[in-house]
C-alpha cells in the first residue's frame, strides 16, 4: 500500500478520473498511506497529487460514505500526532516543515467536511483544537514559498485549520477567543509574511467577528493588542529589526481585516478602532504629512 500511495503515475490516473480511488483498494488504508507523501520535497507528489486525492476523498459527499466515523476520527488523530503535525517540531528551514504544514490542510478538510455532515465527537474535535493551538506556539518555520520545492505556507494552512475549528459546533466563546489570540500572535511573527498569509489570517478573524462569536469587549482589547512598537536604532543594533518585521506583519493583517469589513459593510463599528491602531503602526512619521500641507 505504501508503494502504491507514492506512485505518481497511479495517483495522476486517480486525479484524471475525478479523484476516484479504484474500488478494489482498501480506501481507509490508502488514505493513511498517502499522508507519508507530505514529507516529500516533490511539489507535484505532495501538492498536486496527494493533497488533491486526500482532500476530495474527505470532502466529497459520495466519498465520505466510504469512511466510517471511527475511521475519520482515526485519520484526524493521525494528522495531529508526533509523526505529522508535530513532526520534528521546532526545526527551522528544514524540509520537515512540509509534513507539518500539509497535515494542517487535511485537518482543515476534515473539520470542513464535519461542518457539512457532522460525525466527529466533541472529544476528538477538542483534541484537534488543542493540538492546533499548541502547534501555533511551537512552529519555528514560517516560510511561505521555497524555491524548487514550492509551498510550505504553514501560517496560511494553520489559519485555514483555525478557521474551521472556530466555526465548529462544539466550540464556545472561550475557544473562539483562543483562536483569535492565536491569529493575533501569528500576525506578529518575526518572520516576514509575504505570500498573502495576511489575507488568510484576516479572513479567519473576519468570520469570527461577522458571525458574532466573541464579545465586543474582547474585540476591543484584541484590536489594540496588534500594536507593536518599532525599535528605531536598527543601525546600532540589528536585533531591533525584528520589531519592524513584527509591526509590518501586524499592520498587513489588520489592514486586510479593515478592508474586508469595509467592503462587506459588516461590523462597521470596529473600523475606527482598527484605523486608530493602523495609524499608530504606520512607519511613516505623522510630521511628514504635516510638511506637505
Amino acid at each position: 500500500m505504501t508503494q502504491l500511495a507514492a506512485d505518481k503515475q497511479f495517483l495522476q490516473a486517480i486525479v484524471d478520473n475525478n479523484n476516484h480511488i479504484p474500488d478494489d483498494i482498501d480506501y481507509f488504508l490508502f488514505l493513511k498511506a498517502l499522508l507519508q507523501n507530505f514529507a516529500s520535497t516533490d511539489p507535484q507528489l505532495r501538492d498536486n497529487l496527494t493533497y488533491s486525492v486526500l482532500a476530495h476523498a474527505i470532502i466529497d459527499q459520495d466519498s465520505q460514505q466510504k469512511l466510517t466515523t471511527s475511521q475519520v476520527e482515526d485519520l484526524l488523530l493521525t494528522c495531529i500526532d508526533e509523526d505529522h503535525l508535530f513532526y520534528h517540531i521546532g526545526e527551522a528551514r528544514t524540509d520537515t516543515v512540509f509534513m507539518r504544514s500539509f497535515s494542517l490542510l487535511i485537518i482543515a478538510a476534515i473539520l470542513f467536511a464535519d461542518a457539512k455532515t457532522p460525525r466527529l465527537s466533541e472529544q476528538v474535535t477538542r483534541q484537534a483544537q488543542t493540538a492546533l493551538l499548541h502547534y501555533a506556539k511551537e512552529e519555528k518555520d514560517w516560510r511561505g514559498y521555497i524555491k524548487g520545492k514550492c509551498w510550505a505556507h504553514a501560517a496560511a494552512h494553520l489559519s485555514d485549520a483555525l478557521d474551521e475549528c472556530a466555526q465548529n459546533r462544539y466550540m464556545a466563546t472561550p475557544d473562539r477567543e483562543a483562536v483569535m489570540r492565536a491569529i493575533r500572535d501569528l500576525a506578529r511573527l518575526p518572520e516576514p509574511l509575504c505570500y498573502e498569509e495576511d489575507d488568510r489570517l484576516a479572513f479567519t478573524a473576519y468570520r469570527i467577528i461577522t458571525n458574532q462569536l466573541v464579545e465586543e469587549a474582547f474585540l476591543a482589547e484584541w484590536i489594540e493588542s496588534f500594536f507593536v512598537q518599532r525599535e528605531q536604532d536598527v543601525v546600532a543594533n540589528e536585533q531591533n529589526l525584528v520589531s519592524w518585521v513584527c509591526a509590518s506583519n501586524a499592520e498587513n493583517v489588520l489592514r486586510s481585516l479593515y478592508f474586508r469589513l469595509l467592503w462587506s459593510n459588516k461590523a462597521a463599528h470596529l473600523l475606527e478602532s482598527i484605523s486608530n491602531v493602523l495609524r499608530r503602526l504606520d512607519s511613516i512619521p505623522a510630521e511628514w504629512f504635516q510638511s506637505e500641507q
